[in-house]
């Protein structure tokens, strides 16, 4: 069998060329080197810096040192120009590739104070809430104002409404005239006056009380008389009592019984329309005998 396959591989062309074959891709094998491709560089690329603001500024700044998301004008002390920064350091993680670092920074937003009532103490937009804060304070305090105007008036309007009441009222009372004996100025008070005791004296006499004749009453009282034009009694009283209520109980009904006296004279009518009389009544009994009359 062995004999055979001899001489088949003599026999077929493939099996003469398998050495050379093989000779061939060791020598490519053994002269051709293998080497690791070098990595490419990594391409540095440009650094942008960009920094976030609270607030904005209307007015764009001519030369911008930072790159923001709003303009903002600058101001300060420092002669570097500075990155705006937040006070907390930034916990992002740093990348490392080699002996170069990469720290991607992200500032933090700085978290404000919430603003005290009524401080103006911000920039930028907040100025405009600002403003409506006091727009609205501005509409507010007039409806106040308003409102106490309106109360002053009806407090006024009710005030003058009761002094014009009590104006009407004194312009309604009647013009009284105060007189006496000692105080008659004119020759026509005096005259009246006169008549009004005259005849006072006389009711006096015939109806002096009975009780003080028994009791040998005597005194002396102040008594008042107002008599309207046609000469009747609107109002009287005593001033000074005589000490004895018999007495002084008596005197009123005196003045009641010579009630009505003379109508009031012209000339005191057209500056008055009551006349008011003022004397002294003396109740006397001396000797068994009583006596009325008037000083």
């Amino acid at each position: 069998m062995s004999t055979n396959f001899s001489d088949k591989a003599r026999d077929n062309p493939l099996f003469a060329t398998f050495p050379v074959a093989i000779f061939i891709h060791g020598v490519l094998l053994l002269g051709t080197g293998f080497m690791m491709p070098e990595p490419s560089p990594v391409r540095k690329g440009t650094l942008l810096d960009i920094t976030l603001v609270n607030t904005q500024s209307e007015e764009a700044p001519k030369e911008a040192d930072f790159i923001a998301e709003s303009n903002q004008q600058g101001s300060g002390t420092l002669d570097e120009k500075k990155r705006i920064s937040s006070a907390s350091a930034s916990d992002a993680p740093s990348l490392t590739n080699g002996d170069k670092t990469f720290r991607s920074e992200e500032s933090a937003p700085e978290v404000l104070p919430k603003p005290k009532p009524k401080v103006l103490t911000t920039k930028g937009k907040t100025d405009k809430v600002i403003k409506k804060d006091v727009q609205d304070e501005e509409v507010k305090e007039p409806k106040v104002v308003r409102n106490d105007v309106s109360e002053k008036a009806e407090e006024i309007a009710t005030l003058m409404a009761e002094m014009n009441r009590e104006e009407q009222k004194y312009a309604r009372r009647p013009r009284i005239h105060f007189v006496d004996s000692i105080s008659a100025k004119s020759a026509v008070e005096a005259r009246y006056i006169q008549n009004w005791a005259k005849k006072l004296e006389r009711i006096g006499n015939i109806n002096f009380p009975e009780e003080a004749i028994r009791l040998s009453l005597s005194g002396t009282l102040i008594l008042n008389a107002t008599l309207d034009r046609a000469g009747r009694v609107v109002e009287m009283q005593i001033d000074v009592s005589s000490g004895s209520r018999i007495l002084d109980k008596a005197a009123l009904r005196i003045v009641k019984l010579a009630a009505p006296y003379e109508p009031l004279p012209s000339e005191i009518r057209k500056k008055y329309d009551r006349l008011n009389i003022t004397r002294s009544i003396v109740f006397h009994k001396e000797n068994g005998k009583a006596t009325f009359y008037t000083n």
